[in-house]
């Protein structure tokens, strides 16, 4: 019964090693013949998603032209044919074309061409980022945008401003290399964009997954920085994992971000894996925020754990006892030894396992007889186990591991059963207002709702913590970095179970560091400055929070997130929420395998605020009501809470709210409902 070092995952061995990825820069444009051929430098392990459009109009999409394009060394192309509508004209009596390349828009930094000297086209409107005059086609029409020196920051207005004909210097001795029929035919010449998307940097041939692995991933800057991923989603076999987390993993002495992967809560045999990204390309938050989404090809794996978990409950859910189940080789002795949050010894037991399948029951008493049942004492448990064939059985078969031999690992963590009391945490952006016409009419109201809001459980001894998140130009940086990671740890606590948060917000993130507003000067979102932390990611809390293998599960019973656009992403799946509405009986049935208690989550679906969402007076008042309704001393169901706080604020219609407000998850739950600890099952 010796302590093991319990290390979260393992390594894959590196495709390229030492490397950097490097973003996609020096891209170029050619025409061989009616043929149109983008290059760009490329270490030949990279694969790429290469888009197309018409104009660089923001209401026009852009259309897919191929995905998971795989590089060359040193140099990839990618051949268009038969789309170059040659012209006759252009300086020195070369041809032109209305072909050109583009940037991301609204991403700077994201341009796939260096122009250091060009002019730059920008909206007048302001509504867009700066794109090299050299990219956009002879004839086009530049009224509506301000071209700008960026060598003197002298800018003249588009009006009139007449666009050269592209040289055809650059297209000597290129040949098209793409097959005829890669679907671009029929294409209107226009812009291109290519993008290198995120994928795993190991060889998956002849490998075979036991256990707990980190995969490192070829996230790019700046298509896929890091800094601008917020979700890093893991397909198994088609379906998005939730044994998977995006995080860093130091390999010789480098760090490498890639996602580690739990592979013993899968059966073994022959699976598919697959990588969808969520990267962010703006430091702005709000209902607006550009997103791209990458997905790699799906790829082949073989599985094959010497113990699995593929029935595991991470949660201590009926109060009076619990039980390991695991997977092995028919013929085995087994032993299972549990260890506190501070690797204290708490008890065991061993058996023999004829058919590969292991089960023990803990009554949830250590080795003296003690109950261990305080989640405040006992958050979670850490459990290892040590298989060893027993060397008078032979292997039989069926779906079980088939290695042989014996091996202790850590089994995943167990969180303890609910607390006592389901704490709450209200947390809101303290300056909100900061730089708004009326901030002073505003703030006379935003602080009294808080309060009000907060004391909702207070008024009923359920502890409830406000947490005022630093805000705006009147702190550092380091002081709005230090206010979220407070807010961290209290939601990381597993006594905290309920949250209300009050502030900027877009589908998988929450947050910023000071507003941005119109020309009109009002609110529109936030935005993150450079070196911020000073805000979440669903991602983060879900890997960090409610889904944590190594240091227990701890799923919220309610959360409503106060800002735009929160219910359209992942938000919900992130504090363990069911991403629909769902009766009781869900609850009870198998579809909740995890056996969390009923939760809600509530969010919106739209951008809320300016015009068509009543007064500034109404606006605080259905955020006093709803809570006001729900904690009062009748018996109601959220969803009615919303409606009552409505109705009685005088707020927005009701086809408004019922449209615009998600509540996912148990929306007939009442304010009491499955707050302590016996309350569920």
């Amino acid at each position: 019964m010796k302590a093991i070092n319990r290390l979260v995952v393992g390594a894959v061995a590196l495709l390229v090693s030492g490397l950097t990825a490097h973003a996609i820069t020096n891209t170029t444009i050619a025409v061989s013949g009616t043929n149109i051929v983008l290059s760009w430098p490329s270490y030949g392990y990279e694969i790429y998603l290469i888009q197309s459009s018409p104009t660089l109009n923001p209401c026009v999409s852009w259309t897919c032209l191929t995905n998971a394009y795989p590089a060359s060394l040193s140099q990839t192309m990618f051949t268009l044919y038969g789309l170059a509508s040659q012209q006759s004209g252009g300086a020195g009596g070369g041809s032109g074309t209305n072909v050109n390349i583009s940037p991301s828009p609204d991403f700077a930094s994201s341009s796939t061409m260096t122009v250091n000297s060009e002019p730059l086209v920008v909206p007048a409107d302001g509504l867009g980022g700066a794109v090299p005059l050299m990219l956009y086609p002879p004839g086009f029409n530049l009224s509506g945008f301000t071209i700008l020196d960026p060598a003197t920051g002298e800018s003249v207005s588009g009006a009139g401003y007449v666009v050269s004909s592209l040289s055809m210097s650059s297209v000597n001795n290129i040949q098209p290399l793409d097959d005829p029929s890669n679907g671009a035919s029929g294409l209107q010449a226009g812009f291109y964009r290519v993008f290198h998307i995120p994928n795993f940097l190991a060889s998956f041939s002849g490998y075979t997954f036991d256990g707990p692995t980190f995969i490192p991933v070829d996230y790019s800057d700046p298509d896929a920085d890091v800094n601008y991923v917020d979700n890093t989603t893991v397909l198994i076999g088609g379906q998005p994992s939730d044994y998977a987390q995006f995080m860093p993993y130091i390999i010789e002495g480098v760090t490498n971000w890639g996602v580690g992967i739990y592979f013993d809560q899968y059966p073994n045999g022959t699976n598919t894996i697959q990588l969808l990204t969520t990267v962010r390309q703006s430091d702005t938050f709000n209902a607006d925020t550009p997103e791209m989404a990458f997905s790699n090809a799906p790829a082949a794996i073989t599985i094959g754990n010497l113990v699995a978990f593929t029935n595991w409950d991470d949660l201590i859910w009926d109060n009076t006892n619990y039980t390991f189940q695991a997977q092995t080789e028919p013929g085995m002795d087994w032993e299972i030894d549990i260890y506190d949050v501070n690797n204290n010894f708490v008890n065991d037991q061993t058996g023999y396992s004829s058919d590969g399948n292991i089960s023990w029951t803990w009554n949830l008493t250590d080795y003296t007889g003690a109950s261990r049942t305080d989640p405040e004492s006992d958050p979670f448990f850490y459990p290892v186990i040590t298989v060893e064939q027993d060397s008078g059985s032979g292997q039989s078969g069926g779906a079980q591991p088939n290695k042989s031999g014996s091996s202790t690992r850590a089994m995943p963590a167990v969180a303890a059963p609910y607390p006592s009391v389901g704490q709450w945490i209200v947390t809101y952006l303290d300056k909100y207002y900061e730089g708004s016409t009326n901030a002073a009419i505003e703030y006379q109201y935003y602080y009294p709702a808080i309060q009000t809001i907060a004391g909702g459980p207070t008024e009923w001894n359920v502890p409830a913590t406000t947490i005022p998140i630093e805000f705006g130009t009147n702190y550092s940086q380091t002081a709005r970095n230090s206010s979220w990671a407070t807010l961290v740890s209290y939601l990381y606590d597993p006594d905290f179970r309920n949250l209300y948060y009050f502030g900027h917000g877009n589908a998988n993130s929450i947050g910023g560091d000071i507003n941005v507003l119109s020309v009109s000067n009002t609110i529109i979102g936030s935005k993150a400055l450079p070196g911020s932390t000073a805000y979440l990611t669903s991602q983060y809390v879900h890997d960090t929070v409610t889904f944590n293998r190594y240091s227990g599960a701890r799923p919220y019973r309610f959360v409503f997130l106060d800002g735009c656009c929160t219910a359209n992403g992942t938000w919900p799946w992130a504090f363990g929420v069911p991403t629909n509405s769902e009766p009781l009986s869900y609850y009870t049935s198998s579809a909740n395998r995890r056996h969390t208690r009923p939760s809600a989550f509530v969010g919106w679906n739209v951008e809320i605020g300016g015009p068509g969402w009543g007064t500034i007076v109404n606006w605080w008042a259905f955020r006093e009501d709803w809570m006001a309704e729900w904690a009062g001393t009748y018996e109601e169901y959220l969803t009615w809470s919303f409606q009552d706080a409505n109705t009685d604020s005088g707020w927005i219609s009701p086809g408004q709210l019922s449209s615009n407000l998600v509540i996912d998850g148990y929306g007939e739950m009442e304010y009491f409902d499955y707050n302590y600890g016996g309350d569920w099952p």
